[in-house]
């Protein structure tokens, strides 16, 4: 992850507005806030953040990612939200059985957006703020040549 005036070597972002872990961390303090536009964004924040930075997980955590993802590319936050929901049910032990995901898509390219553009000086401005989560979002499928044709990869359901 970045360090000030180096690039991130695994999202290729400049570090100008600090590490990428550090970013992170602002915009996961927003998110935890609940204020909006950016708590409800929290998922794919993650998501995104973590499918750039694949070794801070397994591939496994990826593939939830991934997932993650693909719904909101495929029916916008209401189909992320909904992800969400059924994941906290099941944690809640309300609904039988551990999902299980697979590897998301390999990247194949470098990201075109990172969180660097996101924060664009840091502060994740609200103004513009959703269309940069889709601009990120969708290079996210991009780097995986994906597209908008994203398979969710419910199949490793138990």
């Amino acid at each position: 992850m970045t360090v000030a005036g180096s690039r991130c070597p695994e999202c290729g972002a400049a570090g100008g507005g600090g590490s990428c872990l550090a970013q992170f961390h602002a915009l996961l303090a927003l998110d935890h806030q609940r204020l909006q536009p950016w708590g409800r964004y929290h998922g794919l924040n993650v998501a995104c953040f973590l499918l750039q930075h694949p070794s801070t997980v397994t591939t496994t955590v990826l593939g939830g990612q991934w997932e993650m993802v693909a719904a909101y590319l495929d029916g916008g936050l209401p189909a992320l939200e909904q992800v969400q929901t059924d994941r906290v049910r099941r944690n809640r032990g309300t609904n039988e059985g551990v999902l299980r995901f697979p590897a998301p898509p390999v990247r194949v390219r470098e990201p075109s957006v990172t969180i660097a553009d996101v924060s664009v000086d840091g502060t994740f401005p609200a103004e513009g703020y959703a269309a940069r989560m889709r601009s990120w979002a969708e290079s996210i499928a991009l780097e995986r040549e994906q597209g908008h044709r994203v398979d969710r990869g419910r199949s490793g359901r138990p």
